[in-house]
């Protein structure tokens, strides 16, 4: 007899595994040996838990959101000689912590947008927030502007009252941005100011839907394009362009105290995601 896992039973046993950690499996021959195997290696890892660092997890999502946003920038710009030039902008704070408001960064980017509107060029840029040593919030910007069109400086400008701004060019405006989101999490995640957004980014349009992509699930990007929207069902699991319903690989939990996931479920990859396809990871 052949050995097989019936689609019912991988349900079942996927269920069970959130409980017990084992899965029920029946033996049928309606599928080939080869598939069999193939479904049997899926659902192995069922039951399994990962210790997760919170931080370090929010930076790995930090340094992919900033990274990808300015690389699509780069590719994105227009077609032809006349390509566009990358400046780096900083915005430091005179005080301390206590002369921050979270929508100083806000005003500064509404300024931005009115001066690139009257010049009718897009309004492009990427932000970070980073701590000084002295532990001050302050700003890294970087801004697509045509070449021949000329940045004021913010604060002579009065777009930035609260200190200084320093302006330079930058020739790999990626590697500026993700230098300072480094493995040096209290630059990060340190003591910021209570509702301080970390970073920002303005002008990806049409692009919006790749950086999207990006933040799904593995086994969502196996399954969908850049421009088709998952959503999250309230009950837990995503929703398809279709209505199919998918339920999570991950839930939640705590093992002697410290935070963690436990896979409860695994669902077939589609792309096995190595060589070409390293990016679905």
């Amino acid at each position: 007899m052949v050995a097989s896992v019936e689609v019912r039973d991988i349900e079942r046993g996927s269920r069970e595994a959130a409980g017990s950690g084992f899965i029920s499996i029946s033996t049928s021959d309606t599928l080939s040996l080869e598939r069999a195997h193939a479904v049997e290696n899926l659902h192995k890892r069922v039951g399994e838990h990962y210790f997760i660092d919170p931080v370090q997890g929010r930076l790995a999502r930090l340094r992919k959101n900033v990274g990808a946003s300015a690389r699509l920038h780069v590719v994105n710009q227009p077609k032809g000689f006349q390509k566009d030039r990358v400046i780096m902008v900083t915005l430091t704070y005179a005080g301390d912590n206590g002369d921050w408001e979270p929508r100083h960064i806000s005003r500064l980017i509404k300024c931005l947008r009115q001066w690139c509107k009257r010049r009718a060029v897009s309004c492009r840029y990427v932000w970070v927030a980073e701590l000084q040593k002295r532990g001050v919030i302050h700003y890294h910007m970087a801004i697509w502007l045509p070449k021949g069109l000329t940045l004021p400086k913010p604060d002579k400008q009065g777009w930035w009252p609260h200190g200084m701004s320093k302006i330079e060019q930058a020739r790999k405006p990626v590697a500026y941005l993700m230098k300072y989101l480094s493995k040096d999490t209290s630059k990060c995640f340190g003591s910021f100011p209570r509702g301080a957004r970390i970073y920002g980014v303005g002008g990806l349009n049409d692009l919006r839907c790749v950086r999207r992509w990006l933040n799904y699930p593995r086994f969502i990007k196996c399954r969908s394009d850049v421009y088709e929207r998952w959503q999250r069902f309230a009950g837990g699991g995503w929703i398809d362009a279709d209505g199919v319903h998918y339920e999570s690989e991950y839930e939640h939990a705590y093992i002697g105290g410290q935070p963690a996931v436990r896979r409860v479920h695994e669902h077939e990859k589609l792309i096995e995601p190595s060589g070409a396809f390293c990016w679905i990871h």
